[in-house]
Parts: C-alpha cells; structure tokens; sequence
C-alpha cells in the first residue's frame, strides 16, 4: 500500500540512522496488523480514506518517529525531531550565506585572510543560530499542546516514495562543504594573487591570461560546489538534485576545459624568468593542452554515462517493473 508505504518512509527519515532499520521494522508490523486486523473485520481491502483515518491514528510522523528518541530535557521529544531538522536546515543556509560572502571577497581581488576570516566567523554565528533557535522552540515546546500543530496534518500530503540510494554521511556532506568553500576561496584568491599558488618561484612562472578570461567561470563552479555540498547535507536522499548538480558541475567543468584547451599560453614567464624557462615551458604547455583534452574527454564521456543511466536505463528498468 503505498501510502502506508510513504508514512513509513517519512517517519525513518526522522529517525537516528543507528535506530532506523529496527523501529521501521516495529512499525511496520505493528501497522500491517492493524490494517489486517481491520480487513478482516469488513472482508476486503481498505479504501484509502480508511488507510488515511489508521495513519491519523498512529500520529504525524515526525510525532510518532520523536517517541523513539533518547529523553531530552530542554525541548520536549514531541517537537524534538522537527527542532533538530530546523536548526540544521538554518544552519547551513547561514554557512552558505558566510561561504557566499567569502567567495565575494575573494571575486573582488581581497587577500586570501580577508576572504577566509568570513569562514573562520561561522562558529560564533552558529552558535547564535543555535541559542535563538533552541529559545524559540522551547517556547515552542511551551504552547504546542493548546495550538495543536500536529493535528491537522493529512496523509495524503506525505512525500512520494523515492529509491534508497547510499547517501553520503552527514560527517561526510559536513566535511565536503568546509573543504569544498575552503579550497574554492584559496583557488579564487590564487588566481588574482598568485603567489598562493607558486611562491617566491611566481617571478618565474605565472598563469597564462586565459585564466582571467575564465575566472567569472570559476566564481559560479565554486558556488555551485558549495551549494550541491549543503543540498546534500539538508536533503540527503534528494537524488533528481544531486543528478542535476553532478550534469551542471561536469558541464562547467567541460566549458572551462574547452577554452583551456585553444592554443593559449597556460603558463608563461615571469619577469625573472630566462631564456631556458622560455623553451621548457613551450614543451610544459604542451603537455598539459594533451592532458585537458584528454580529461575533457573522460568530463563528456562522464556526462553522456550520467545521462544514459538516468534518463534511459532507470527509465527502461522502471517500466519493465511496471508490466
């Protein structure tokens, strides 16, 4: 029955994952029973506003997937898992907002301090997103039993069923999205001021002119880096955004390629540089022409394996599933 299905599948989602497998297990008997205790009583299948009355009575899901959750004191089970999921979704949007500004700084030519002294702001924001947060839902917690929040949901409203796919951990997504607006901000910086990316050796060598031309490319890869990083962390099983983050990536990581593979100058030398730096570096360049074209390549034959695994075969897989 899927609309039972779907309720199960929204109360795991706002379950711990050490505890998810064992509770939907639970439930799911406790709720096939009753709907074949109820079968019985009227001798065929329930209709779904019958199925939709049992769900009422089992509670909202994220009510019902609270009463599984370790005690807490502050902020009452009932509203725990919807507090939990509030703080986290606010507290990345302010970290892409800080990563955002950061990337500003860094767009605009600032040191790569100034662009990183953004970052290095989060925890003390974090810390008041926490404290506000955590005082508007234990006045929450306070008057939710006269306004009856959870009283007037409808099943029917419940998400649609999407596949299990292996998602990346939130210690992971974490992780990702630090390293993704770090990296991002030194490369941006890098190519203004490069002595970030070669040292003392940048009177020797330099980038080449493309990179300048190409930098407003670069400024939108690395938002768009960031931001797939947080869609992951808030909706981890959202996997129609993850496809079109991975093609969007991929495509402009195939643009940036296509102009970096023209004949230009990747690396030319610097004011110190001498006649010999002149001849190697000729060669260098040629080298690394024939590893662009070679990873864009791989880039297109990536995004035409994207395309087919999810356009066509999931599709064809879907409607064999279906006779």
């Amino acid at each position: 029955m899927e609309l039972i299905d779907r309720y199960l599948q929204s109360v795991k989602s706002a379950l711990p994952k050490r505890q998810q497998e064992d509770v939907v297990r639970e439930l799911t008997d406790e709720v096939l029973s009753r709907v074949e205790e109820r079968e019985d009583a009227l001798g065929r299948p329930l209709t779904e506003d019958e199925q939709v009355t049992l769900l009422k009575q089992l509670g909202h899901p994220w009510l019902l997937a609270s009463r599984y959750r370790k005690q807490r004191y502050l902020i009452d089970p009932s509203i725990f898992a919807v507090y939990w999921i509030v703080l986290r979704l606010i507290l990345v949007v302010v970290f892409f907002a800080m990563a955002l500004g950061a990337v500003a700084q860094a767009a605009t030519g600032q040191g790569f301090g100034a662009a990183l002294k953004i970052l290095f702001e989060y925890p003390m924001a974090a810390l008041k997103v926490f404290a506000w947060v955590t005082l508007v839902f234990v006045i929450l917690d306070i008057v939710q039993a006269k306004l009856n929040f959870f009283d007037k949901w409808n099943p029917r409203s419940l998400p649609k069923l999407t596949k299990t796919h292996k998602c990346a951990s939130t210690r992971d997504s974490i992780a990702g999205m630090v390293a993704a607006s770090v990296f991002g901000v030194w490369w941006l910086v890098a190519l203004k001021h490069q002595f970030w990316l070669f040292g003392p050796a940048v009177n020797l060598i330099q980038l080449g002119p493309i990179f300048q031309s190409v930098y407003p490319l670069y400024v939108v890869m690395v938002i768009v880096d960031v931001l797939r990083h947080a869609v992951a962390l808030v909706r981890p099983g959202w996997d129609r955004g993850r496809f079109a983050f991975r093609i969007f990536y991929r495509l402009m990581t195939l643009m940036i390629l296509f102009f970096l593979v023209n004949p230009h100058d990747l690396l030319v030398p610097g004011k110190a540089a001498d006649a010999n730096l002149h001849s190697a570096l000729g060669g260098i360049n040629r080298g690394i022409h024939l590893g662009l074209a070679i990873t864009a390549l791989i880039v297109a034959m990536q995004i035409a394996w994207d395309l087919y695994t999810t356009l066509f075969r999931d599709a064809g897989s879907q409607q064999i599933a279906s006779l």
